[in-house]
């Protein structure tokens, strides 16, 4: 492997003095050219363009570095006018405008499922006098709130990947806004139990499509500041939901939390099937194309698209043939699959998406164990009643909310930076093959620092409780925290998306179930912790913990890229044998979607400036 590297590079060097003194017919200003600028012909026969993994051999072991050129700092960024760009050649055919759009309905739609599990607590006391029972059976409404919370993600996120994104809210709405009919209405505490099971079944799964939406219209360039203002709807709803929750069961009764859910959910859903396209790639590619069937289509695309048959028609009646075949594709049919929750299982194999996923949960059992010991440590330390005691979540919500949207540009950022450093182009328009790019230091290197700080935050937060100082010290901590532990799951999130980026809403419900798993296990045993360690020793355990994790992220930061690649060229292997019938091993479309998505082959050519000078010579020798 060591010869090799030292090859690369005296052939690199060598390129570089032939450049200033050869004309453009030796081999190695070809090779140049070809970095440079596309070849589009040859002998009068289209040219096929230089994948960027052709030319490194396939790794001998893990952790290993690609042998880059460095280019100049004008060639980072490639930006050409949207005048001069075919609409099928872009990563995404929607505007900033429409991305905009999307992303605040993504983002409302998130908002949901941790909202009605905070928007619960406060009527919890009432329903317990309203059915005589006990607290503990009062949980056992949240454990199995919790539960449906991470299991229903691995059904509907497989489900939003294959049938389409528009199909799976749909359908997660209805449930969610009946079970809220249902919830308002009933009278018993069985009713009570399935019904909120319902709900959680009808609203988890919003969270992993949103990831699917952001993955399907955004590049890997501009992914954080999409993913920032998606996560903020989840991140605020914890600190809304108890003040909603109170004030609705203070003034108004407690079924009245469950009309009002039933008002916004439903409004929601019904602006949601008037406007909101649809943008799964398997159905309307980037964006251009008007899905088959009219069930796909939004209200308005649906009225768009039967006036401009309508006027189509009418000028092929006047101008007969004229304009017949303007259309360049036909409608994909895709076909509506159960989801097989096995998938996101699959996932989880997978030593890269085990790492990110487990710190997500360790970061998730601390945030819920620190959210679910606030209403009693506050109550009794300070004597506040409900609503003082909900008021006291807002300063992690508004912490939360900014990490989530001010830390995307950060994630951005440090991927350009990255780009800058490797010497690869940035195209934000087509998007950027990922084959030979180091997208997981590129991610990981902005959650060392600002998880640093939040652990610092989070560790004497239980001793500062315990000395009973003045409210505005835990208030100002759990602002820190709320902000770093936001911004750490963002970029952690973003790189599992990068990683399946065929499949994202499958691998976001892989990491749901372990965050809600995990969440759930705090939350239950958080009082006994505290009451047997003591709430300074609690806290501390709990931040060593994912002190303790950071150096598997340093691991992934170092062995992902061979990983990945390994992975690769395992589905290479597949596809071949799917396409020759000599292998018995099958290769589905997950697997093809994701090696045409890496090599950045699925929607449009590659682009020959993601080919460094020492890979076109290789390639071309």
């Amino acid at each position: 492997m060591a010869s090799k590297q030292i090859a690369l590079e005296r052939i690199a060097e060598a390129s570089q003095e032939d450049s200033t003194t050869a004309g453009a017919d030796s081999v190695d200003d070809l090779a140049l050219e070809s970095h440079m600028q596309p070849s589009p012909t040859e002998n009068g026969q289209d040219k096929e363009p230089i994948a960027a993994t052709d030319a490194l051999p396939p790794s001998e072991n893990d952790a290993y570095e690609p042998s880059i050129e460095p280019v100049s700092e004008a060639q980072l960024e490639t930006t050409v006018a949207p005048a001069s760009l075919d609409p099928q050649t872009l990563f995404s055919a929607f505007s900033k405008r429409q991305k905009l759009f999307i992303v605040t309905m993504v983002s409302l739609a998130s908002f949901f499922s941790p909202l009605s599990g905070q928007i619960y607590y406060p009527v919890m006391p009432t329903l317990v006098k309203n059915y005589q029972l006990t607290p503990a059976l009062i949980n056992l409404t949240i454990t199995t709130y919790m539960i449906l919370q991470g299991l229903a993600p691995a059904f509907m996120g497989t489900f939003a990947d294959t049938g389409g994104r528009r199909p799976a809210y749909i359908i997660a709405f209805v449930v969610y806004t009946a079970a809220n009919i249902g919830l308002a209405l009933q009278d018993s505490f069985a009713a009570l139990m399935v019904l909120r099971c319902i709900q959680s079944a009808g609203s988890s799964g919003t969270v992993a499509f949103g990831y699917g939406v952001v993955a399907d219209m955004a590049t890997t360039a501009e992914r954080g500041k999409y993913i920032g203002p998606m996560a903020a709807g989840v991140m605020i709803a914890p600190a809304l939901g108890p003040v909603i929750g109170g004030l609705l069961a203070k003034f108004l009764g407690w079924r009245s939390v469950f009309w009002f859910l039933v008002v916004i959910s439903g409004g929601y859903l019904i602006f949601f099937v008037i406007a909101m396209p649809e943008t799964a790639r398997k159905i309307v590619g980037n964006g251009s194309e008007v899905p088959a069937e009219w069930w796909r289509m939004s209200v308005l695309q649906w009225f768009s698209t039967r006036i401009h048959r309508l006027q189509k028609r009418s000028d092929e009646q006047q101008h007969t043939g004229e304009g017949s075949q303007q259309s360049g594709q036909q409608p994909r049919q895709t076909k509506l699959k159960f989801p097989n929750p096995l998938h996101s299982i699959v996932i989880l194999l997978e030593w890269d998406a085990l790492i990110i996923i487990s710190y997500v949960g360790f970061v998730m059992f601390a945030n819920i164990a620190l959210l679910t010991s606030t209403p009693n440590l506050f109550g009794p330390l300070y004597g506040f009643n409900e609503l003082q005691i909900g008021l006291c979540f807002l300063p992690f919500g508004v912490s939360s909310c900014l990490g989530a949207v001010l830390y995307g540009k950060v994630i951005d950022w440090s991927y350009k930076r990255t780009a800058e450093k490797t010497g690869l182009p940035v195209d934000r328009q087509k998007g950027d093959n990922l084959r030979n790019f180091p997208i997981e230091r590129a991610r990981l290197h902005t959650v060392f620092p600002v998880m640093a700080v939040g652990i610092a935050a989070f560790i004497p937060y239980g001793w500062v409780l315990q000395q009973r100082v003045h409210l505005a010290v835990p208030l100002v901590l759990q602002f820190i925290i709320g902000f770093c532990f936001v911004a750490s799951l963002n970029c952690l999130n973003t790189l599992l998306v990068d990683l399946f980026s065929d499949r994202p809403a499958t691998a976001a419900a892989a990491c749901n179930l372990v965050r809600c798993c995990l969440g759930a296990v705090g939350a239950a045993v958080i009082n006994q912790m505290l009451s047997g360690m003591g709430w300074g020793w609690c806290f501390i355990f709990l931040g060593l913990v994912m002190a303790a994790g950071i150096p598997l992220l340093w691991i992934e930061c170092v062995y992902g890229m061979g990983w990945r690649e390994k992975r690769l060229l395992k589905i290479e292997r597949k596809k071949r044998g799917k396409e020759a019938g000599d292998l018995p091993v099958e290769c589905d479309d997950n697997d093809e979607q994701q090696l045409d998505k890496d090599n950045h082959v699925q929607e449009v050519v590659v682009n020959p400036q993601t080919v460094t000078v020492a890979e076109a010579k290789t390639r071309l020798k």
